[in-house]
């Protein structure tokens, strides 16, 4: 008995929830499990201390980093900038509206730019809280990137509670205690500003993901035979997969409570199924011009999102300490190869977009 399309379909969305959700756990797996060896071993070995196990651990979790940050790179230029401008272009091209200017790319300018003034407005009110009117410390500009000597300072108080910034419970009273004291006295130290902004960055980006995600779970539900919905799962599994683990990696670096990250690394996952799901249901309603429209504007913002949490957050922080910068340079542009050769050998690049054959099959 032949499995009907739905069927396929409805297989597809729980591979894919399956194999994403392994994928963006393994991460917070990998660590849970470095830290419960690290804690039976009471000793260190001979010529190996703490701060060296810690110093290793954090170099690899820096490689990983920039290779998730040459993936988010890959998908917002190639993949997402272009899905924007293919569709734009056919929804302006159906109202008769012919024009030069570049729509997809300000778009995501507009999304870089919406992000940067709503993490900006929520720092601001943070600040405000945490420092009362006569405290001087408000006035003070904090900078965006941490410096050498604070990094030095937070490493030896976080080593025993946290690998890469993840723990089980989102802050220890006797280190906060410590770091308050040393913050107290150095006024312009950045230490709150990275608490704030790493989780908060965090979260935006799981979201720019799951928004991606939702259209990209939309391509596989409008098929309509079943060699379509296995070939774009296909690709979509490898796509997801190492999108998925970059996000772990991602969510490692970033301040937030174990919890919180598991939470997110979920959220992520059910993204695609539940695209794949609508897709199923509002076929007819998906190819008017008002749904392409929405379509094209919702991904620009999240390529404008993207942008921000690559050269904001991920590219300054890991290039700032100035350690094996050429190292990381390489894992960048693996982690941007990896994306581009999965783009490259997928059907998208076989059937290049034309606007007057789309026009004129339709």
């Amino acid at each position: 008995m032949a499995l009907s399309v739905d069927t396929v379909k409805v297989l597809v969305l729980l591979g894919l929830f399956v194999m994403t959700l392994a994928f963006g756990s393994l991460p917070l797996v990998l660590v849970k499990l470095v830290r419960s060896t690290g804690a039976q071993q009471v000793m260190p070995a001979r010529g190996q201390s703490p701060t060296n196990r810690l110093a290793a651990y954090k170099r690899v979790v820096s490689f990983l980093s920039c290779f998730s940050a040459g993936v988010f790179l890959a998908t917002c230029m190639l993949d997402l900038l272009p899905s924007v401008r293919h569709n734009l272009i056919r929804v302006l091209f159906s109202l008769s509206v012919i024009t030069g200017f570049p729509v997809a790319e300000f778009i995501m300018i507009c999304g870089l730019f919406v992000i940067l003034i709503v993490e900006q407005i929520v720092l601001t009110f943070k600040e405000s809280q945490a420092c009362g009117p006569g405290d001087e410390s408000a006035n003070v500009r904090r900078p965006l990137l941490p410096k050498a000597e604070h990094d030095e300072l937070t490493q030896s108080i976080q080593s025993e509670n946290s690998l890469g910034g993840l723990s089980d419970e989102p802050h220890v009273q006797h280190s906060r205690d410590f770091e308050e004291s040393a913050e107290r006295s150095r006024p312009g130290s950045p230490a709150s500003p990275q608490k704030t902004h790493s989780p908060l960055r965090a979260l935006l980006l799981v979201c720019a993901l799951a928004l991606h995600s939702v259209f990209e779970g939309l391509s596989v539900g409008l098929q309509q035979g079943i060699s379509d919905v296995l070939g774009i799962f296909a690709a979509l599994v490898l796509h997801k997969s190492i999108l998925s683990f970059s996000l772990g990696m991602n969510l490692i670096q970033s301040r937030i409570s174990r919890k919180l990250a598991i939470k997110s690394v979920f959220v992520f996952s059910i993204a695609s199924p539940l695209g794949i799901a609508i897709g199923i249901g509002i076929t007819d309603l998906w190819n008017s011009v008002s749904s392409g429209l929405m379509h094209g504007v919702l991904q620009g913002v999240a390529s404008g999102t993207f942008l921000y949490i690559i050269f904001f957050e991920i590219l300054p922080k890991e290039f700032n300490d100035g350690e094996d910068r050429l190292l990381k340079v390489l894992f960048l542009i693996i982690g941007y190869s990896a994306v581009t050769a999965i783009l490259f050998l997928g059907d998208d690049t076989k059937h290049p977009f034309c606007l007057i054959n789309d026009s004129t099959n339709n």
